[in-house]
């Protein structure tokens, strides 16, 4: 399964899929490379020579100082009036808002870290 999806995201992608690879989990941290992260996957993009570290880790900063600021929100919105007033359907979503966000900041201190 692995293997078609690398060959449908390199022919739309422009790119040779031999030099592409789609892996269930990372087990060691690339260097050198920018992480994108996207709800619950992780993309790496080897740079070494491409584009500058210092520029990328500020990006991966500023995602993760708004995936806070969200986290930070939600906290204070599922803890007041709003949890005890709002429809059960509507706190579940705004509760697995929540856990998306936790999901990505923990990633992207992974990617810093």
């Amino acid at each position: 399964m692995l293997k078609e999806q690398a060959k449908v995201i390199a022919s739309l992608a422009g790119l040779n899929e031999a030099e592409l690879t789609i892996a269930e989990s990372v087990k060691d941290k690339l260097t050198d490379a920018a992480a994108l992260v996207v709800g619950s996957v992780e993309i790496h993009l080897p740079l070494a020579g491409m584009a500058d570290i210092a520029d990328e880790k500020a990006r991966l900063g500023k995602g993760l100082k708004e995936a806070q600021s969200h986290i930070e929100r939600l906290e204070k919105l599922l803890s007041g009036d709003f949890a005890n007033k709002a429809p059960a359907p509507v706190i579940q979503k705004e509760r697995e808002k929540l856990e998306g966000y936790k999901e990505t900041a923990e990633k992207l201190k992974a990617q810093l870290g």
